[in-house]
C-alpha cells in the first residue's frame, strides 16, 4: 500500500508559516515559545539566518552552516547512515559515510539474505540499530524475513542472522535492549524476539498479536522510550493500537485509539515521553497534519488536537536529540516542515516549509550531532542533505544520488 505513489506532487506555500495573527506578532510569540528563556539545549550553537540570507546562493548558505556548527562536526570515517535497496533479486544495506562537512560517500554494500519488494515500502522503521549502534536489523518484505547485522566502529556490517519474521510483509522494526518487534502489515500482526548480543535471534512465546483488523495498513512500529508499550500506526482504519509488553517480553493488546488526524503514518518521540504522529490525510492536497500524543496507563492520548502544515501527505518524522523540533517529510509537497514541542507536548508549526526536497521525500533522520538531517527521496532516487539552523530552519547543502528504485529506511549512527 505504498501511499506516496498514488500521491499528485501539489503545488505548496515554500517558505510560507501558517500566520494568524500579524507576521510580527506571531514571529515574536514563536520565538518566545522556543527560546525558553535562553535554555532550549537544541538551539545551542545554532546560527540563525534571516529570509534574506535564507535566498542566497548554496555557496552562501553552506558558509552560513558551516560557521553555525564551527567545532562540532563529526571526525572523519566514524558517523554513518544506512539504508536498504529493498531489492527483488536480494535485498541490500547500503553504508555512507558522513564527512565533516555533513556530505555523504557512499561506502559499502552488504547483502541482507532475503529479498525485498521493489517498490516503497510505506512505512517508517524499515531499519533500526540496537544498543550502542553495536546491532542493525533490516526488514526483508519480499522474503518476510528480517536479518541482523554486527556494527563496527569503523560502519562495516556483517550479516549474523537471518529468521522468518512471524507473518507477511515485515515493514518496520523496532529494538529496545534485548527485545526485536517487527509489523507485517501483510498478514496485519506483529511478532516480537529475544535477541543475543552476537545479533541472533528467536521468536517470544506469546508476542505474536494482530492489529485492530484486516487490511489496517500498518505503517510503523515502536516502543515508547521507556519501553512499557509498542505503538502501531495503521493508516486504513485510522487507528493507533497500543500494547503492553510484559515482563517476559511478550505483549498484550491493551488499546485501540482512534487517532485524531486522518492517515496516521511515521512517527518519533519527543522529551522522551510524546509521540508524534504525521497525519498523511489520504495525500489530499494542503490537508496534512501532525499530532502530539501522551501514552498513559490508556493508551496514547492527543494534546493540542491535529495541528496543520497545509502540506501534502506528510508522512515521516524525525525529532532533534532533546525532543525541542520535529522534522516531517512532505511527501506530495517535496518540502520538510518543522515544528516546535513544549515541555507539556503541545506542538506549535514553526515553518511550514524549512526546506524543500527533491522529488517524493519519505524516510527522514535527525544525525547523532544534532546538527545534520538526511532525507530519502522515493522518486528522485537521492538522499538529501542539511544543516539544521535556529528556530526549526534548514539549509539544504547537497544530496547523493543513484540510489536503487525502492529504497526504504534511514538509521544513523
Amino acid at each position: 500500500m505504498a501511499i506516496f505513489i498514488a500521491f499528485a506532487v501539489a503545488a505548496c506555500n515554500k517558505g510560507a508559516d501558517n500566520n494568524t495573527a500579524t507576521p510580527t506578532q506571531q514571529k515574536t510569540n514563536v520565538d518566545a515559545l522556543i527560546s525558553e528563556n535562553g535554555t532550549n539545549p537544541d538551539e545551542a550553537g545554532l546560527a540563525s539566518v534571516s529570509s534574506a540570507t535564507a535566498s542566497h546562493s548554496t555557496s552562501s548558505q553552506n558558509e552560513i552552516a558551516t560557521n553555525s556548527i564551527s567545532g562540532s562536526w563529526y571526525g572523519e570515517g566514524h558517523h554513518f547512515v544506512y539504508t536498504e535497496s529493498n531489492g527483488t533479486a536480494g535485498n541490500q544495506i547500503l553504508t555512507y559515510k558522513i564527512g565533516k562537512d555533513g556530505s555523504l560517500q557512499l561506502v559499502n554494500t552488504t547483502a541482507s539474505g532475503g529479498n525485498g519488494t521493489g517498490a516503497g515500502l510505506a512505512s517508517q522503521g524499515a531499519l533500526a540499530l540496537g544498543g550502542v549502534h553495536e546491532l542493525l536489523f533490516a526488514v526483508n518484505a519480499g522474503s518476510n524475513s528480517v536479518s541482523s547485522f554486527t556494527v563496527s566502529e569503523d560502519g562495516s556490517i556483517w550479516l549474523a542472522h537471518t529468521e522468518s519474521s512471524g507473518g507477511k510483509t515485515p515493514v518496520s522494526v523496532s529494538v529496545k535492549g534485548n527485545l526485536l518487534y517487527v509489523l507485517n502489515t501483510g498478514s496485519d500482526s506483529i511478532q516480537g524476539f529475544r535477541v543475543r548480543e552476537d545479533g541472533s535471534f528467536w521468536a517470544i512465546e506469546g508476542s505474536k498479536q494482530a492489529l485492530s483488523g484486516a487490511g489496517v495498513g500498518g505503517a510503523e512500529i515502536s516502543f515508547t522510550p521507556n519501553g512499557d508499550w509498542l505503538l502501531v500506526t495503521e493508516k486504513a482504519t485510522n487507528n493507533i493500537s497500543a500494547f503492553r509488553v510484559k515482563s517476559d517480553g511478550s505483549v498484550w493488546p491493551d488499546a485501540v485509539t482512534p487517532s485524531t488526524g486522518q492517515t496516521p503514518y511515521g512517527f518519533d518521540f519527543a522529551r522522551d515521553r510524546f509521540a508524534i504522529v504525521s497525519d498523511a490525510a489520504g495525500g489530499a492536497a494542503a490537508a496534512g497534519a501532525t499530532t502530539s500524543y501522551s501514552v498513559s496507563n490508556h493508551g496514547p492520548k492527543e494534546i493540542n488536537g491535529a495541528v496543520s502544515n497545509e502540506q501534502s501527505a506528510p508522512c515521516w518524522v524525525a525529532v532533534t536529540a532533546y525532543g525541542r523540533f520535529a522534522f516531517v517529510t512532505n511527501t506530495a509537497s517535496n518540502s520538510i516542515s518543522s515544528y516546535y514541542i513544549s515541555e507539556k507536548g503541545d506542538l506549535t508549526l514553526v515553518h511550514q516549509s524549512a526546506a524543500s526536497t527533491d522529488n517524493t521525500p519519505i524516510d527522514i533522520v535527525v544525525a547523532k550531532n544534532n546538527y545534520n538531517v538526511y532525507e530519502l527521496n522515493a522518486k528522485a532516487n537521492t538522499i538529501g542533505e542539511y544543516y539544521r539552523i535556529a528556530s526549526g530552519g534548514l539549509v539544504n547543502i547537497g544530496s547523493v544520488g543513484g540510489l536503487p528504485t525502492g529504497a526504504a529506511g534511514l538509521v544513523t549512527f
